[in-house]
């Protein structure tokens, strides 16, 4: 019943928008088929559409973006999402174990995840984005830092994530084979194959697949990864194109971590592990399998107008065995730790939904652009979890090598998660020309949440939460001259959070408001893209990691730690980049950004996170050694701190900053094959990567990776 509602509540807005019936009416249908109008923005390092669904371009939209393109996948050999994001300005990353990655960006958590515009789940473990994604899957990737709640609906002022999936786009034969091998026995075999299904090139098919099996610096560790996707895209008419796909990613990690390793002796002193320290048996195991399918349908008018459908199903199954040691371990016996085994499975179920029209209308003797629509979600989460029975002793963790028995889980589980969630949203936004050289981006979402939730270690009923809330966005851009423009923007930002207290109580939703101002230019016939961004977001009921009164965390029934909410927290900085071409042989991407974030008594909060990075990589191609490529990149962060338990109460532990060094170099022997050397942290910096719950862990050692690439 929602759902019509919603869609005769969209039919009526764009009703009231004055659109008239003309605007629906039927393309010349002598067009050629292959320059169908098609409503998806195909975004390069010039143009984004996430921010607002406007046909904007960088310059154009009041936000920080930033645009990963293929080009820059290929050069730095990022493959999962992972990698993008830690060399992406303005992102950091964490983690709690070798399975459960976060981000951050402006000092938030990076919740908001689309597929192509359409906002997904997140991962339920992290409540961050899923860092395992396969970028081998996607065209290009675009973040957009700050709120974007008209279009996700709920979200923190951190960042979205936008994936544009590739398509099945030639209309003839083709195909690539990329061969990779690197540090701790990595190997992986990249595969994509296009082919056109009928004579005319109207219907085509596009297959990726992806095979991995690598190791770690971390000992024992292995992790096998396996990618495939399908996708048809057929020209319908020359208006109206179809697209359908189908995707799996199947990850089996084993002796995987679960948590970090004690940081100190028991005498207070600190341990001075190796790199390759794990605290993992050899039969622990997350294995993890993302199941997705989509369907999308466009159709242009006559006049540029536009209509979209897209619905997305998704399924997220796990199932894992994990180990965890805690305590601090005797300097001279290496006794003292004890033991905590984990066995659960779950799954998680989602349906999402977009539909929205955009187009040009003249208003008062100007063209202005629109886009009208609606986006919801259905997600079903379920799981089970299964006891461990009695557990061995730890023994001398000095020797461990993994061999600790394994648990006699039980056979029989008990539920453990059990939450159904909807969200919905209408929203409208508009890109107005108000003068020749004034431009405002402006648009509101109604929004609903409604969830049953139960959790094992929270109630032991199911809780019900309902939701609603209008989410304006603004925005001002003023072309300064045919180069630069200064812009303005403001969002409204409120998070239903899933965190919990010392009582087991959810916190409240995070409630606040965003504003961005600064100046963004265009060089070099629009290759080269530069902007600085100030900001300042005010948020209540922020969470951050409870303490006791000794500074030791405060641990909830399942293991993880307690929250608490902050009022009051005020965050502000800036952000600049430069993204494009230099030249004819010179791509170059530099992003330098800084913030500060207080709570309302002006104390820092969020201190493991760097106030500081700076993300620079760029291209050379010689004109002198035509076949040759060189790049090389430098990712730069600042000190940072966090409160860490030790046998003696809290301590705080200190970072130092941090300099990882990359380099490139590709030789292109035909137009069609070439082989690529990448090398990162390649001074071997010797680094720790802290958290707010007490999980600091190592950073990769130096890797070194060598691609053949093959085209067909």
């Amino acid at each position: 019943m929602r759902f019509r509602t919603a869609v005769l509540s969209l039919a009526c807005l764009i009703g009231t928008l004055g659109i008239h019936p003309d605007v629906f009416a039927e393309t010349d249908t002598a067009k050629d088929p292959k320059t169908l109008q098609t409503i998806r923005v195909e975004a390069t390092a010039e143009s984004a559409s996430t921010a607002a669904k406007l046909p904007l371009t960088l310059r154009e939209t009041p936000q920080s973006v930033t645009v990963m393109t293929r080009e820059r996948l290929q050069d730095q050999n990022l493959q999962s999402l992972d990698d993008v994001l830690n060399n992406t300005p303005g992102v950091y990353s964490y983690a709690w174990d070798t399975e459960r990655v976060l981000f951050t960006a402006r000092g938030f958590l990076i919740d908001n995840l689309l597929y192509d515009g359409v906002p997904a789940e997140g991962n339920f473990s992290t409540h961050s984005v899923d860092e395992t994604l396969d970028t081998a899957l996607y065209d290009r990737i675009e973040i957009v830092r700050g709120a974007t709640g008209l279009m996700t609906g709920a979200g923190n002022p951190a960042a979205s994530i936008n994936l544009h999936r590739k398509h099945a786009d030639s209309t003839g034969f083709a195909s690539s084979l990329g061969l990779t091998v690197g540090s701790w026995n990595d190997r992986r075999v990249d595969i994509d194959l296009s082919t056109p299904l009928t004579n005319d090139g109207d219907v085509r098919a596009r297959v990726v697949g992806v095979y991995q099996d690598n190791e770690s610096f971390q000992n024992f560790y292995n992790k096998q990864k396996t990618v495939l996707s399908g996708i048809v895209d057929a020209d319908l008419s020359d208006a109206t194109r179809l697209s359908v796909g189908v995707d799996v990613q199947d990850n089996k990690p084993q002796a995987n971590t679960w948590g970090s390793f004690p940081m100190f002796l028991a005498d207070g002193s600190l341990a001075n592990w190796s790199r390759s320290v794990t605290t993992a048996p050899d039969w622990a195991f997350w294995d993890r399998q993302t199941t997705s399918a989509f369907a999308e349908l466009n159709h242009s008018f006559n006049n540029g107008w536009s209509l979209s459908g897209t619905l997305n199903w998704r399924r997220f199954e796990e199932d894992l065995a994990l180990f965890y040691v805690y305590g601090f371990p005797d300097p001279q016996t290496g006794l003292g730790l004890d033991p905590y085994a984990y066995r659960s499975d779950g799954k998680i179920t989602e349906l999402a939904l977009d539909m929205h029209a955009s187009g040009s209308v003249s208003w008062f003797g100007r063209e202005h652009d629109l886009v009208v629509g609606y986006n919801g979600s259905k997600v079903e989460n379920t799981g089970n979890e299964y006891a461990p029975g009695e557990l061995a002793p730890v023994g001398n963790f000095f020797e461990w090598d993994g061999s600790y028995a394994k648990p006699d889980f039980d056979r029989t589980g008990v539920m453990l998660t059990d939450i159904d969630s909807q969200q919905n949203g209408l929203y409208v936004a508009g890109r107005f020309t108000l003068a020749d050289r004034v431009t405002a981006v402006a648009g509101a979402r109604y929004s609903t949440w409604d969830t049953d939730h139960y959790y094992l270690y929270d109630s032991s009923e199911t809780l019900h939460d309902e939701y609603e809330k209008v989410i304006p966005y603004a925005g001002l851009i003023f072309d300064i001259d045919s180069h630069f423009s200064a812009f303005a923007s403001y969002t409204e930002i409120f998070k239903p959070q899933v965190m919990r207290d010392v009582n087991l109580d959810y916190l409240d939703p995070i409630d606040g408001n965003s504003l961005e101002f600064g100046i963004k230019g265009e060089h070099f016939d629009a290759r080269l893209n530069t902007s600085l961004t100030l900001f300042e977001t005010k948020q209540d009921n922020v969470a951050t990691g409870a303490f006791d009164a000794d500074g030791n965390p405060i641990l909830l029934p399942d293991g993880n730690q307690a929250s608490r909410a902050i009022d009051g927290t005020r965050t502000r900085g800036f952000e600049f980049e430069a993204q494009g071409t230099i030249g004819e042989r010179w791509n170059a991407s530099l992003g330098w950004t800084r913030y500060l974030i207080e709570d309302a008594d002006g104390v820092a909060v969020r201190t493991f996170v760097p106030r500081t990075l700076v993300r620079a990589f760029a291209t050379w191609h010689p004109a002198s050694l035509e076949k040759l490529t060189f790049g090389g990149g430098i990712n730069w962060q600042s000190d940072s701190y966090t409160m860490l338990g030790a046998p003696d109460g809290g301590v705080t532990f200190r970072e130092g900053d941090v300099t990882l060094l990359s380099l490139m170099a590709r030789y292109q022997f035909t137009p069609k094959i070439s082989v690529q050397l990448n090398g990162n942290n390649l001074l071997d910096q010797k680094y720790w990567v802290l958290d707010d719950y007490d999980n600091t862990h190592y950073g990769e050692p130096v890797a070194v990776s060598a691609s053949l690439n093959w085209q067909f």
